[in-house]
């Protein structure tokens, strides 16, 4: 009988199709597992470890090296005899099998077992919800559906329902969160993927951007390509079911559709109204033609200092590492600067150090590929209690060219309109052969870890060329788009 898994719930939130694959799909034709990911892995157990030593509990029973039955029957032994704190138990009950980080004991009321009962809690490199402009967001479905699911077989298991839905967050805190905002959405996503484990149903590939971290990319790539599938199409994504409902079901058919057929019942598709269909139509002629579209409109600031930006992060470590630069200065040909963190540690060292590069700057633009930029400086800003005077002097400077300038003013003949596939079709290459941010946080903590100081300096300069390239690839955009403005 097919299990089902709490990581089935989380991929789920994801994509749905990917559960299918992994239980149906043919092993030959999934890819390696990313460096990134590898990386996440590790960084998980490693967070893991380092919380449950701060715990301080004088016994802590270990089950992670016991396999799924071996554990399963250990931790029900331990469960009946009262141990303060479980790591990697594995609760089973049915199709369902899962192993939260920690089963606590809790003694404010009893259970199957006795005068206690226990709470599954897991361990995450991230928070529940995060502070954005001063407003809490939701919590993370995809943490809350794995909470859900564990809670779902301790309740079984010991006939008592704990009394909280917790995670423990990046920063060590238990975060807790209310079941009732993800109930049904819950039940909802556990009866699919119990289809989709079942083989009752195998969905389809949803293609985005965030698609290329997963190992059966290539797969899905391939089948959007051969069936022309509408996600082939920029910014489609989920919607493509109801355009499928629709009669639109390929690349073709949008291509050549009656706009106005699709405004009125009985062929209406939800929240889509004119100017969305007429835009996806033409993205949908592009993709055919084989070569973009620029539309006229577009400009550039007249300004002495074009500084072309990029940020690396790693949210594993909640740490800002370089702010890249490609400056072009009165018309120069431009010079790559940086501002490194060398360590977690030194990040404040760093942002001072560019708030200051901040401040000096005048008569300047600031080029970026996203609002990722400006979201990460306000962070640490806020983080770090910076001068906000300055932060507002880089938003009044700040030109992003994915939003205002790719997506505005242009079409291309692919699914995503991210920096690595735009700046490629205007001729431009990274020299590294395999660039990508996900890639660089793997590099960053090879850097970290690497006791070797020519290891050190051979990896630090994997990164810097490839934020180097991020940066030159903005520039090149840019002056791509000029050699065709009207």
């Amino acid at each position: 009988m097919p299990t089902i898994t709490a990581v089935d719930l989380y991929n789920f939130t994801q994509c749905g199709h990917r559960v299918y694959l992994d239980e149906h799909g043919d092993p030959a034709l999934k890819g390696e597992v990313s460096t990134f990911v590898q990386l996440l892995w590790e960084k998980g157990l490693q967070t893991e470890r380092e919380y449950i030593e701060r715990l301080g509990y004088d016994t802590v029973e270990d089950l992670q090296a016991f396999s799924t039955r071996e554990a399963a029957t250990k931790t029900l032994a331990l469960m009946s005899r009262g141990a303060r704190l479980i790591y990697q138990g594995v609760l089973i009950s049915g199709d369902m099998v899962g192993r939260p980080d920690m089963l606590i004991r809790q003694d404010d009321g009893s259970s199957n077992f006795g005068a206690w009962y226990y709470e599954p809690v897991d361990i995450k490199a991230g928070k529940g919800a995060d502070e954005r402009d001063g407003k809490r967001t939701k919590f993370k479905e995809h943490y809350a559906f794995q909470v859900l699911f564990y809670h779902d077989l301790v309740t079984v298991i010991q006939g008592t329902s704990p009394r909280h839905c917790r995670i423990v967050n990046v920063d060590g805190e238990f975060e807790e969160f209310d079941r009732a905002d993800f109930q049904v959405s819950y039940a909802a996503a556990l009866a699919e993927v119990r289809r989709l484990v079942a083989g009752e149903e195998s969905s389809e590939p949803v293609l985005g951007s965030h698609c290329q971290q997963c190992a059966w990319f290539k797969k899905c790539k391939r089948w959007v390509d051969d069936t022309r599938d509408p996600t082939g199409l920029f910014f489609i994504g989920s919607q493509k079911f109801a355009l499928k409902e629709a009669g639109l079901r390929t690349v073709d058919d949008i291509a050549v559709m009656n706009v106005p057929d699709y405004l009125e019942p009985p062929k209406k598709i939800p929240r889509m109204g004119e100017k969305s269909l007429v835009r996806m139509k033409r993205r949908a002629q592009v993709v055919l033609a084989g070569r973009p579209e620029i539309r006229p409109g577009y400009s550039f600031p007249n300004v002495a200092t074009e500084i072309y930006f990029d940020i690396e992060d790693d949210p594993t470590q909640d740490t800002t590492y370089l702010f890249g630069m490609w400056i072009r200065r009165g018309g120069g040909e431009g010079a790559f600067e940086y501002i490194l963190a060398q360590r977690p540690e030194d990040e404040k060292e760093a942002c001072l150090r560019f708030w200051d590069f901040v401040a000096a700057q005048d008569d300047c633009v600031f080029y970026v590929y996203s609002h990722k930029e400006r979201s990460s400086l306000r962070r640490l800003m806020e983080k770090y209690g910076l001068a906000e005077d300055v932060f507002e002097r880089y938003v009044a400077r700040e030109f992003d060219l994915y939003q205002d300038l790719v997506v505005e003013f242009s079409d291309w003949p692919t699914y995503s309109y991210g920096i690595k596939q735009i700046a490629k079709q205007t001729g431009f290459s990274w020299r590294d052969t395999d660039p990508g941010g996900a890639n660089s946080i793997a590099w960053y903590n090879d850097y970290l870890g690497a006791a070797d100081p020519a290891v050190r300096a051979r990896v630090l300069r994997r990164i810097l060329e490839y934020n180097e390239d991020d940066c030159r690839a903005m520039a090149h955009i840019v002056d791509w788009f000029r050699g065709r403005a009207g």
